[in-house]
């Protein structure tokens, strides 16, 4: 039956082509027929195509793509009417079911504007492997033992399947739950949000993210994998995952327990439980969401020696700690979407969240400060629950005219801390003058309440034939309400004396308006945006313990610019400029004194201004299709104004430091990574090389002196993957860093550490049913203070396959044979360099049973 067609243009026709999932496709050939003409185009990157000077009233449409079943139309257009949008085009995958395929071609990485795509297929993993097996492989992404991802420097927070939140903002948990065999495809995203995704115009900054397809005739079918095992020296490990798919319904389930967390730092028993559900509950709607529930108990023991330089000597801390906490949570993230027709979709994304936890610390530290010492005995009892709710809502309305839209949300949000901390902290001091003692036993009971209420709205209007103008404004209230008592306990422990001093009971509110102006163009190879945001803002706030009131003022233009080039469907060019605001927090802002620590006491400062950030990031990216050689490049350099920096001062003739806080120029950072990967014998080696290069110019004050550190972070990699079908998997992996830091005043020694990385990961395939699997690290650490270890890590395993379709497996694993596995790190704060030694999990061996269902099909 033909459609009838509505207005837009004179003589012009528009439409739009996607997959079944609603994803744009690029490169579909459309077709025109009608009795006065013959036309021929190609769809775009955002899989939009037209048509000029039609003149006919009765046309037909042939679509058609690689992979996807020709589609055709008749459309009768109405002649009183100048112009025409067609609905969208969804074009259906075309399968073939024959007995034997052969491929002849794979695109192993396809690079599109914000988006690089892997087809599972050129990186193929074992039988009965979870998603997280394949990611592993991709050039530029990262996963540590733990599940944590970064690709191209940045973090990946979450995962979606077919296009929708998995999980929530587990990327773990997600890429552990999926079956590797169902996946057609992996999408690393540069994600600007939800209006971005309807409208098309991205401001802003980008989260990465990762989006897994799903192959089409795996849409109906379950999974479900279970495991445990026992160990040595009490070790346990236990875990239940499953998915059931049946057509758009998806349910999702993992539940977990174990003590056998090597990366953390302590010893740590973990339990957790997480569900995930999707579904189409009509034609219009669609639901999803996930749920949470985690709790860990860590115990864990630290050794931190740090070094604070003055102009005229140095202040070192040795500090000992055995800390045991208790952390609990539930989490609940939902999704609702409405879409009532092709022009009006709706949004709704409600999350409620409830915390608990406990915990106990048990310290010793020494202090020196030329002749004077101090010796701390810390013991700390605390006792905290949280919770949190919110609701984010988004409206987009769709114009018959193409590029018009009109957008509209907001969010409501409110959480609630409540915290209980006993603190006794007793000081030994000795110095020339003689001895003394100081003893602190306080009970402090902490209430923060806070809530951000945010309306925003959009319009956007096309101006001319490539180009839309934008109008926005967005309105945020955050308001804070904190709490403090502060209760001296008297020697014997029996009397509580209010300390009128240090509580403080403060409330503020930050109001912001953002009125802006987007010019967008777009042409077939390039486009660009560019934008300027007004933003008066007012901070007010009441110290209701002191009866003392602030009001600030300020505003703030803030550009923004973006601009993409497309070399070719190899190439892309991505610049982009943004600058953005950051209020002080609340610690920062409050004018009361905080001597928790009676050698680091802390004041805050109220007449802090927000800084003003500028970003101008580089991003390059190349890949070939055919032969899957890849090259992604990142450069960043930020600077701030208004910077809030720390000022340090120690008190004379004694071990006590004064801090607090001001504003002040000069600080700013320039960050540079790179990533190039080649496969080569039919992608059965990969050869890849990365690095990357940090440096930050930061400011302090300490005793009244500025001083500048210049901190240099070196880093360079390479990295060696063998894939041989059933006979070996591995990677080979080592890194060189060097940290370095340059301090202005000459009072001030540089630092220099080195740390080398040696590893080699993988698993190798004996008679079929065998596998042996090894990850050995070996670390070597330069000019860390007094805690330098140098720890050789192996790890290996053997697992037995059986049971029809390989779906049992017995597996015997050894974690840290040589007993070195141990944390360390440096951090450098303004005048001060940190080195931390924390104990982990040590040798253990363990024998775990798992076994495996699945079935996909109609």
């Amino acid at each position: 039956m033909a459609s009838l067609l509505h207005a837009q243009r004179p003589g012009v026709i528009e439409g739009i082509t996607q997959d079944s999932l609603g994803n744009p496709l690029q490169g579909t050939s459309v077709k025109l027929l009608s009795e006065k003409d013959t036309m021929l185009t190609v769809s775009n990157e955002k899989g939009l195509f037209s048509f000029k000077n039609v003149k006919a009233q009765k046309i037909k449409l042939y679509v058609s793509a690689l992979g996807f079943n020709p589609f055709t139309k008749d459309y009768v257009i109405d002649p009183g009417i100048p112009g025409f949008t067609l609905p969208p085009i969804l074009m259906a995958e075309a399968f073939n079911f024959l007995d034997e395929v052969e491929i002849t071609g794979i695109n192993p990485v396809t690079v599109k504007e914000d988006t690089v795509e892997f087809d599972a297929l050129a990186y193929k993993v074992r039988e009965g492997d979870a998603v997280e097996e394949m990611v592993r492989k991709l050039p530029g992404i990262d996963m540590d033992a733990d599940g944590n991802i970064s690709a191209q420097g940045e973090a990946v927070m979450k995962v979606r399947l077919n296009g929708k939140d998995f999980f929530g903002d587990d990327a773990a948990a997600a890429l552990q739950n999926l079956p590797a065999d169902i996946v057609k495809n992996i999408q690393l995203i540069d994600d600007y949000g939800e209006q971005a995704n309807v409208t098309g115009v991205k401001n802003g900054e980008s989260q990465k993210i990762i989006n897994i397809n799903t192959k089409p005739d795996k849409k109906n079918g379950y999974f479900a994998k279970i495991g445990g095992g026992l160990g040595s020296y009490d070790r346990y490990a236990g875990r239940v995952r499953a998915n059931r798919f049946k057509e758009d319904q998806q349910i999702s389930v993992d539940g977990m327990i174990n003590n056998t967390s090597a990366r953390s730092a302590g010893l740590t028993d973990a339990k957790s439980f997480k569900i995930n559900y999707r579904d189409n509950w009509s034609k219009k709607l669609t639901s999803y969401g996930s749920y949470r529930f985690t709790k860990d108990v860590n115990s864990r023991v630290e050794r931190n020696l740090s070094q604070q330089f003055y102009q005229d000597y140095t202040r070192t801390e040795d500090e000992s700690n055995t800390n045991s906490n208790s952390q609990s949570g539930h989490v609940l993230d939902w999704n609702v979407e409405y879409r009532m027709d092709t022009s009006n979709y709706l949004k709704i994304e409600p999350r409620i969240s409830f915390d608990r936890s406990n915990g106990s610390n048990n310290g010793l530290t020494a202090a020196t400060l030329l002749e004077t010492s101090s010796t701390r005995n810390n013991e700390e009892r605390q006792n905290a629950h949280a919770s949190s709710y919110g609701v984010e809502w988004f409206f987009n309305h769709k114009f018959k005219k193409a590029n018009r839209h009109l957008s509209v949300g907001g969010e409501i949000n409110y959480a609630n801390e409540n915290e209980e901390q006993e603190v006794l902290n007793e000081y030994y001091l000795t110095d020339p003058m003689g001895d003394s003692f100081e003893r602190q036993h306080q009970f402090r009971l902490n209430d923060h309440k806070a809530t951000n209420v945010g309306l925003k709205a959009s319009y956007m209007e096309p101006v001319m034939e490539h180009t839309i103008l934008e109008a926005s404004y967005r309105w945020d209230r955050r308001t804070t309400d904190n709490t403090k008592d502060v209760n001296d306990v008297d020697p014997e422990g029996s009397t509580w004396i209010p300390n009128a001093e240090l509580s403080n009971s403060f409330k503020y509110s930050f109001i912001t308006n953002r009125v802006g102006l987007t010019w967008r163009s777009d042409y077939e190879r390039f486009n660009y945006n560019v934008g300027l945001t007004a933003q008066p803002s007012v901070l007010e706030g009441t110290d209701l313990t002191r009866n003392n009131s602030t009001s600030k003022e300020s505003f703030n233009l803030i550009p923004n610019a973006r601009f993409v080039y497309n070399f070719s469907n190899k190439h892309k060019l991505t610049a982009k400029y943004n600058a953005s605001t950051s209020q002080p927090s609340f610690n920062q802002l409050q004018p009361i004194t905080d001597n928790a620590d009676l050698q680091n006491i802390v004041i805050g400062n109220p007449d802090l201004k927000p800084e003003y950030r500028n970003d101008i990031g580089l991003d390059y990216r190349q890949a070939d299709w055919k032969t899957g050689f890849v090259i992604f490049t990142k450069l960043n350099y930020s600077q701030t104004k208004d910077k809030i920096v720390t000022i340090k001062e120690i008190i004379p003739d004694s071990l006590k430091e004064i801090t607090t806080y001001m504003n002040t120029d000069g600080f700013y950072t320039a960050r540079g990574n790179y990533s190039i990967s080649k496969p080569f014998e039919n992608r059965n080696y990969t050869l890849s090389y990365y690095g990357g290069v940090n440096y930050s110019n930061n400011i302090a004050f300490t005793n009244n002196e500025k001083n500048i550190g210049k901190n240099t972070e070196l880093r360079q990699g390479i990295k060696f993957r063998i894939d041989l079908d059933d006979i070996i998997d591995t990677e080979l992996n080592a890194n060189y860093t060097i940290n370095s830091t340059h301090y202005s005043s000459s009072t001030f020694s540089d630092r220099r550490t080195d740390q080398v990385f040696i590893g080699i990961r993988g698993r190798n395939y004996f008679f079929k049913d065998w596998t042996l699997g090894y990850d050995f690290s070996k670390t070597l650490n330069k000019g860390f203070n007094a805690v330098n270890a140098n720890p050789t890590v192996l790890n290996v395993y053997v697992e037995y396959r059986f049971f029809k379709g390989n779906k049992g497996s017995l597996r015997l694993e050894g974690f840290d044979l040589f007993n070195e596995n141990t944390g360390i790190s440096r951090d450098v704060f303004d005048n001060e360099i940190v080195d931390r030694r924390t104990n982990r999990l040590a040798r253990y061996f363990i024998f775990t049973f798992n076994y495996r269902l699945q079935r996909f099909g109609s």
